[in-house]
This record gives C-alpha cells, structure tokens and sequence, in this order.
C-alpha cells in the first residue's frame, strides 16, 4: 500500500547515508567511517548473513563490546530478516552458553578475544550448533572451523537496500535478556515498529542534532544502547567509539577525547557519571554537556554536581521491556527559583511519559485502579505505548503474567505527587541492583543465594544489599549470610573461590558471614532481621576479608 511503509530502524541509515553519504557516522581508534561507508558494511553484514542460510527470523547472536562490528550489526542483522541477540560479554560461560541454545541462535558473530575466553569444549559445541563469524584483527590467528568477519563481507556486493528484508513491522528485530530472577533470564523482544519510533524519541528528548556527537559509555549489549546507535543515524552525527572502558584509570584519555572530539552528548549509569566528574579539566570537559542517566536514580549531590559544572543533566527510566528510556524527568522552569538542594531533590524523581511514550504510563494499586497524586500511595507502574516489548521469547507464561489488559506491569512501585511526576519508591521483585564497569546490572538475590546452596557444606543462605560504610557515594555491598550443615568447615577464602567458578563477577557477594540463619515458624528466612545484624557486622567481616 502507497499510504503504509514498515516502520523499521534500518531505513533511518539508508535515509542518512543518501542525505549525508560524506559525513563522519564513526569516529574509532582506527579512523573514521562515512555513512555511506557504514551502510555498505551493513549491506554486505546482511548478504553476508543470507549467504550463511539465515532464514526470514532466525536469531542472530552478538558477542562483543562497543565498536563499529556491534553498530554494524544492529543494521545489518535486521537487514537480514534475522532477530539480534546481543549478549553480554561478560556472563560467565554456563549463562552465554545457555543463552545461546535457549535463542536457538543459528549464527554467532564473536570477537575473538571473548570467543577464545570460552573453553575448548564449549566452543566446540557452538561449532556443531551454528555458524561462528570471528572478529578478528590483523594479529589473531584464524580460529578453525569459523567464518571471518571481513572475509564474509569482502565476497558480497553490498548492492541491495536494509529495508527489503524486513517483511512487517510487526516482526521481531530484537531479543534482550533480562537479568532474571529465577531460572533463566526471560528474552524481551523487540519489534521494527518500536525500535524505529524509539530511537526517533530519544532524538528529541535528548535534543539531538547533526551538529551532535554523542560519546559511547554506555554498552550497546545493555537494551540495545538505549537505541542510541539508531537515534544517532537518523539525525546523521557521528557517534564516537572509544577504544577503552570508563574507569578511574582512564578519565583522562576520556577527558582529552571529550574536548578534543567536542563531545555534545553521553549516556551512563550514575556510577559512570560520577566517574566522569574525576576527571581531569572536568569543569571544562562537562560544560554545556548533555549527559543523560537512567538505571537507577542519581543521587542528589550528583545532580548538583553536574548543575555546578553547567552540565545538562536528562534523567530517563525504563526496562528491557520498554525499549529502554520511557519515562522522563522533564525540568520545569520554576524549578529555577528553587535552592539547588530543593531542585536536586525533584530532579531525582522518574518523572513522565516521554515523548514517544505518550500517555501510556500508570501507577496502579491493588485493584487495578490508578492510585491518588498525593505522593504517597504506593502502586504498580504500568506502561502500553508503540515501544513496548512483543513479550518474551519462548515463555508464554511470563508474557502472560507480565502483559495482560493492555499494560506491562513492571514489578516497581512508585507514588505519583500532586504535579503528576512518578517517583519510584520500592520494588516488587526480589531484585538487588549492583554497579559493574560498565554500567549497572540487577540481579536476583534468589538465584545467588541457590548457587550458593548448591555447595556441599552449605544449608542455607541469604543474600542481602547494605549501604556501604564508606559513605553513600560508594556502590552498596552484596553481602551474604550463610548457615553451614552442622559439622561443615568452610573459609572466607574457599567461599569466595566457589563464588569465583559459580558466579559471574558482579553477582559474587563480597562479604560473607557465618551464621544461623533467623526463620519464621514456616522455614522462610526473616531478612529483616539479618539486614539489622549485617549491618552491625559488615564493618568488622570487612576488615577481616580485606586484612
């Protein structure tokens, strides 16, 4: 029909690379790529794909950092009329595996170095399974048995549009994983439609322009980056791919690489944020800024930070199943009049719909109702709109549970104040947020505390988030309380070897304490008794395991 094209994120880089064919999309370590440059990269991706027998929805996974390899393949997968499964790199190797066979992944583009992390038997294992294109620099040796990226590319012509590929708008264009918290993570998919009206979406609330250009921090695995990688083709600015992770050894090659790319605009977790106001010439490199935050909420003294130093700081929240982003804090101007720690306080809050949301945001109570805009009545948030997730993949029992009525219920609770912004104030799930290197990750106190029972000596075991007593500008520690079967030794260092073979890194607790565990008359340990006598005891557990 003339009158109805599929909405698909593609088209936003084929539109781009014939307005602006000779301008900057990619700055990397290695030199620069046109749009035009990068969208026949991207054609040939997803001919390269067609000639490896991907079929209209398979599933094509990622397993890579930040570059123009994983930027390349959020056009050229869809391109295809695959799905993208872009994996953290860095699960341990049981989660990517299972992740992998649960997809039913029928390709998988990897980095070399992540691929030669796994070990010789998985990927042997992977090679019987699917097809494995290596990204492999110049210095690697060719891996047996695997496909080479630039060599898959270099056979085709690079001559057919993105767009022809993609059937309906309707289809899935990606799967991301949640963090999980029982079992295996659920896979949110993505649709073309919602993809493409997101990424428009956060062009406008985050002010984007061709004049922009927007620095890589936050990981493009993470929700597909927010969208940003197709907010940023739609307008035609250059995204700026650093060669190495945000970190205190680091700010200043970020400082340097903000001033002298003229870096407008970023995105990170608050931890990440506070990161970049260590840097060196911070008042200089963060002035006039956009930075934007979501995650988990900033704190205050961070919002005033970023305020003195003449940031611009946009504070968004949303899930895997929103897309990302889709809720904002929209700065008011009588905001203005305000002292900076009243304004702090507001700037903190979730806020409203976002642009592309609409009005499809809602904190409900028990009976479904909407609760009053008095600023203390708890709720669910519930949202519906264009960028909500089709549901999750292969487990029609979460969708659902978790989509019925017309709405997402998100598992957080919130209150909504007078003036309509939403404020989150708990959460449902038994879920702990802890920051990584990259950003941030909520994780399952359920499912540590299981691995951890699955050690022999081990009879019970709590797991537990408490304020570190460094201050509160530090990340919260993940602390666990373990009960030992009667007659079991185990030592602070045997656990936290088990934890290291057990866990990916970030779910490892890093204080253990050893103890009878407080239960009710049913079995069901009482944390709020251990949260009282962990926090007690976590100062001197600390110095201990750190003597």
């Amino acid at each position: 029909m003339h009158a109805h094209v599929p909405l698909t994120p593609v088209t936003l880089l084929e539109r781009s690379a014939r307005a602006f064919p000779h301008s900057t999309a990619l700055v990397l370590a290695q030199g620069k790529l046109s749009f035009g440059e990068l969208l026949l990269r991207c054609r040939k991706l997803a001919q390269a794909l067609l000639t490896l027998q991907v079929q209209h929805g398979d599933r094509v996974a990622v397993l890579a950092e930040n570059s123009r390899h994983t930027v390349e393949a959020h056009f050229g997968v869809p391109g295809a009329g695959a799905v993208l499964v872009m994996l953290n790199p860095w699960l341990a190797e049981v989660d990517l595996i299972d992740l992998l066979e649960f997809s039913q992944a029928k390709v998988l583009i990897a980095e070399a170095a992540h691929f030669q992390r796994l070990s010789k038997a998985s990927q042997i294992r992977l090679q019987q399974t699917l097809c494995v294109v290596i990204i492999a620099g110049a210095e690697t040796t060719p891996l047996p048995q695997c496909q080479n990226y630039e060599q898959c590319l270099s056979s085709e012509q690079g001559d057919i549009s993105l767009e022809l590929g993609v059937k309906s708008e309707n289809d899935p264009i990606a799967i991301n994983f949640t963090s999980g918290t029982t079992g295996r993570p659920k896979g949110v998919i993505y649709s073309h439609r919602a993809g493409y009206l997101h990424a428009l979406g956060q062009v406008l609330m985050l002010g984007l322009s061709r004049q922009s250009r927007y620095l890589w921090m936050l990981p493009m695995f993470h929700v597909n980056g927010w969208g940003h990688m197709w907010a940023c083709a739609a307008i035609g600015c250059p995204q700026i791919i650093p060669a190495c992770h945000l970190d205190q050894q680091h700010t200043a090659e970020f400082s340097t690489l903000v001033l002298q790319q003229g870096i407008t605009h970023l995105a990170g977790a608050p931890r990440l944020i506070k990161v970049l106001l260590g840097m060196p010439n911070a008042v200089l490199a963060l002035r006039g800024i956009t930075i934007v935050t979501g995650g988990s909420a900033p704190a205050p003294l961070l919002i005033r930070q970023l305020e003195q130093l003449g940031a611009n700081l946009i504070h968004q929240y949303g899930l895997n199943e929103t897309c990302g982003p889709f809720v904002v804090c929209e700065t008011q101007d009588h905001w203005a009049e305000l002292d900076a720690e009243a304004r702090s306080g507001l700037r903190a809050r979730q806020g409203v719909p976002a642009l592309h949301a609409g009005t499809g945001l809602q904190v409900r109570d028990v009976n479904g109702e909407p609760v009053p805009h008095d600023g203390c009545t708890l709720g669910e948030i519930t949202m519906a709109g264009n960028t909500l997730a089709l549901g999750y993949y292969n487990n029609p029992e979460a969708t659902a549970k978790a989509f019925r009525g017309g709405w997402f219920y998100s598992g957080d609770m919130a209150v909504v104040h007078p003036d309509g912004s939403l404020e989150i104030r708990d959460r449902i799930k038994d879920l702990i947020y802890v920051e990584t290197a990259y950003g941030w990750e909520n994780i399952s106190s359920i499912e540590i505390e299981n691995m951890l029972c699955r050690h022999p000596v081990v009879q019970d075991a709590a797991v537990l988030s408490i304020s570190n007593p460094a201050g509160a500008e530090h990340s919260p520690l993940l602390v666990a309380c373990v009960e030992l079967q009667p007659g079991g030794k185990l030592s602070v260092a045997e656990f936290h070897q088990y934890c290291a073979t057990a866990l990916t890194a970030y779910k490892r607790p890093q204080v253990v304490l050893f103890e009878s565990l407080p239960k009710t008359n049913t079995g069901k340990i009482r944390k709020d008794l251990l949260h009282q006598v962990a926090r007690l005891r976590v100062v001197d557990a600390l110095a201990r395991q750190c003597a």
